[in-house]
């Protein structure tokens, strides 16, 4: 009996040594394969399991020789065994809990992947277009792109554009956010082919980090965040900074952001490095580099009902070639630089105790030097809405009125036109959906309603009155180009009475991630456009599916 309970023992101990040995190998080769490790893994189980079922036989053969006097002694020696084999088989155990999948194969199926979003989006646009239209663009893939096509004659084509995001949104911890957003913007069948890599029309990168950036939370325990990286800016209405979303490309910034963020107040500051160009074409001194910096003050409750927003935005273009005053005409290739400053303000909220009238106000001014000349100008916008909230549909009617100065002499050394920097001015329709004025020398008297009837379905229409402010200036489209160069002599200045506009626009929820959104344009050309552009009307149509997962 004192044999077979000796060797019953020193199998069990062998089988924990065993055991422990393998756990610890396994547990530190962190160099081996996912397969070795779960192989050693489950031999490792089996050895425990042996080992449990050797300590039954022997507390049964203990239970069998302890009343004979000549086994206490093998008895005693059999339970410190025991109390042995237990404490091996506890760190064998730990051995097996602490060599899990995770350890080996990253942090795929760690804790840290559960603060990870990920997400994307395909975005596809059908348009078709008659008349005088900005051709559509995706990373300059098309002829034409960005210009008014057709000048003078009516004019048709249709594309279809297709933008595909996919994202990242790491909440890595109390302190630390990442977010990496992946964009693919294509037009079919602008590369010429859709066999190999084909560079039509000077095809660029149609693949881009469109944003890439980290946010460091709390900052030194205060409400400070800091963003570092390519990220999107969005104020207020789109008016000065905006993301350009409706563009298949869009707009980012790549820079730093500041944000103060409390119950009562917002403030930001903003630098970002727009155009990295290196030195100029015309004497290699100087660099010509475009930078953005801006700052706001945001009030959430010292107007009751209502945020006000105190802005500042600095516009600093060192390249004297090709800056946007030499584009317009207003400055000479090699001369001076352009350097806006704009002060501006906005006011966004409801009446107190009236919330079914909603309203917004925004004003800047700026100054500065625009190339060659000395800048100066100014621009209001101001819209109200009631909303019938007890009516079916809950219609919502709204009046805008919209107001940017123009320069009534481009030969002298003042340039008055209001600069629209960086915004995305098909939001909302602040100036028609077509797509075809900025907030440059204009007037836009808006009305518009807006009906509700299921909760997936939205429509609205809108009407435009656009004029120009001064007729000698130009028409500028949303690019903030001018639509057509300014002739020698100037133009044709004796009517200011531009175009009408009117747009129809509908809205479906098809499913939760499932949305469907068409539209129809009327752009009805006046006498400054007869006179210096073409008795040309323009039909606009689109139909466009978003799928966001």
């Amino acid at each position: 009996m004192k044999n077979g309970l000796w060797k019953t023992c020193m199998g069990g101990f062998v089988a924990a040594v065993f055991c422990v040995a393998s756990g610890s190998q396994s547990y530190g080769a962190d160099t081996k394969s996912l397969e070795e490790m779960e192989k050693e893994l489950n031999a490792l189980r089996a050895s425990v399991s042996a080992l449990t079922d050797q300590i039954e036989s022997v507390k049964q053969e203990k239970t069998v020789v302890a009343s004979s006097s000549d086994t206490k002694q093998d008895v005693e020696a059999l339970r410190n065994e025991v109390s042995t084999l237990k404490e091996e088989m506890r760190t064998a155990a730990q051995a097996e809990q602490t060599l899990k999948a995770e350890d080996i194969a990253g942090n795929v199926y760690s804790e840290f992947a559960k603060k990870v979003k990920l997400g994307g989006q395909i975005r596809t646009r059908a348009e078709y277009a008659n008349g005088l239209y900005q051709v559509p663009t995706s990373n300059a893939t098309l002829p034409g792109a960005g210009g008014i096509a057709g000048r003078g004659t009516s004019y048709d084509d249709d594309y279809v554009l297709n933008q595909t995001r996919i994202w990242a949104d790491a909440d890595v911890n109390e302190h630390l956010r990442v977010f990496i957003q992946l964009q693919d913007a294509r037009t079919f069948g602008a590369e010429g082919t859709t066999v190999g890599f084909a560079n039509a029309y000077g095809e660029n990168s149609i693949f881009d980090v469109h944003q890439g950036y980290f946010d460091l939370r709390k900052l030194f325990d205060l409400p400070l965040t800091v963003r570092v990286g390519r990220q999107e800016i969005i104020w207020g209405d789109h008016r000065v900074l905006g993301n350009f979303v409706w563009s298949n490309v869009g707009r980012n910034f790549d820079g730093g952001r500041f944000m103060w963020d409390t119950d009562e107040v917002h403030i930001e500051a903003i630098a970002a490095r727009v155009d990295e160009d290196g030195f100029t074409t015309v004497d290699g001194s100087d660099n010509s580099d475009e930078n953005m910096y801006a700052a706001q003050l945001a009030f959430k409750k010292l107007v009751p009902g209502a945020l006000l927003e105190l802005m500042y935005i600095q516009r600093n273009d060192e390249d004297n070639v090709g800056n946007i005053a030499v584009g317009s005409g207003y400055s000479t290739a090699g001369g001076e630089s352009l350097e806006v400053h704009d002060f501006g303000f906005r006011l966004d909220g409801k009446i107190p105790n009236l919330d079914a009238i909603d309203y917004t106000l925004e004003m800047h001014g700026q100054f500065g030097d625009y190339g060659d000349q000395t800048h100066k100008a100014y621009a209001l916008a101001a819209k109200a809405g009631y909303t019938f909230k007890d009516m079916g549909w809950k219609p919502r009617f709204g009046f805008e009125y919209a107001h940017a100065s123009g320069d009534d002499d481009p030969t002298d050394n003042d340039h008055d036109t209001f600069d629209n920097l960086y915004p995305t001015n098909h939001m909302n329709g602040i100036y028609g959906f077509a797509d075809l004025l900025s907030w440059q020398n204009m007037h836009d008297i808006r009305f518009n309603v807006k009906v509700v009837p299921t909760t997936k379905l939205t429509v609205q229409v809108d009407y435009h009155w656009l004029m120009l402010d001064e007729a000698e200036d130009g028409w500028y489209l949303a690019s903030a180009a001018l639509a057509t160069p300014r002739p020698v002599g100037g133009y044709d200045d004796e009517d200011d009475d531009l175009a009408q506009e009117v747009d129809l626009t509908v809205s479906y929820q098809l499913y939760k991630n499932v949305g469907i959104l068409a539209g129809y344009s009327w752009f009805g050309v006046e006498d400054w456009i007869e006179n210096n552009v073409g008795d040309v009307d323009t039909n606009w149509v689109y139909l466009q599916t978003t799928v966001t997962f």
